[in-house]
């Protein structure tokens, strides 16, 4: 499953996510998230930053809790959400 700035995610807690930004890292793919409503028609105050892992059968997404990690890949999600916000 190919993810893509804008697209709107449900994870397996049935809470609805928008891709705001994506970067690659160290060859895994990061997003940046923010939460919606049920209905996915308005934004919830929560954000995530989460990456794909590869497995047998696809890729998942994983919460990035590690601060250093989030340090690591947070400048270029703020600039992929700079450059999504011009386009």
């Amino acid at each position: 499953m190919k993810i893509n700035i804008n697209d709107v995610i449900t994870l397996t807690d049935n809470r609805k996510f928008l891709v705001l930004a994506e970067t690659l890292f160290n060859e895994t793919k990061y997003y940046y998230l923010i939460e919606l409503t049920e209905d996915g028609e308005q934004i919830v105050d929560h954000v995530k930053i989460v990456k794909e892992l590869k497995e047998d059968n696809g890729m998942k997404l994983v919460v990035v809790s590690d601060p250093n990690e989030i340090n690591d890949v947070k400048d270029d999600l703020v600039a992929s959400l700079d450059k999504n916000n011009f386009e």
